[in-house]
């Protein structure tokens, strides 16, 4: 069985948990993101694992190491608050490292 989790804030988990989404994760602190998402990470059933852009943007390095593998793939998504400019963009990043193709958004 293929599992998707989420880390985030505390309101963005409780719209997911509304949603449906069972694996939630509330995490107060980018440290306690980064140690989730190595447990996470390490569990062959999650193959999804999405985390606000304001976590990634602070936790960018600790996340590209975990996207070498195949799986999970970590998806950034916007948290209750909006969205946010992000230093890099991690889901071009992803593009071109699995499909080896480069994409330009705009």
């Amino acid at each position: 069985m293929t599992r998707i989790a989420l880390i985030a804030d505390k309101n963005t988990v409780t719209c997911f948990k509304l949603a449906g989404l069972r694996d939630v994760y509330s995490v107060e602190s980018a440290e306690e993101a980064e140690r989730r998402i190595r447990e996470l990470s390490e569990q062959t059933d999650f193959v999804i694992i999405l985390v606000t852009e304001r976590i990634v943007d602070q936790i960018h390095a600790a996340i590209e190491k975990i996207t070498e593998h195949k799986y999970p793939l970590i998806i950034p998504i916007r948290d209750a608050r909006g969205p946010i400019t992000m230093k890099t963009d991690l889901i071009v990043e992803l593009i071109k490292r699995k499909a080896g193709i480069e994409v330009k958004l705009r």
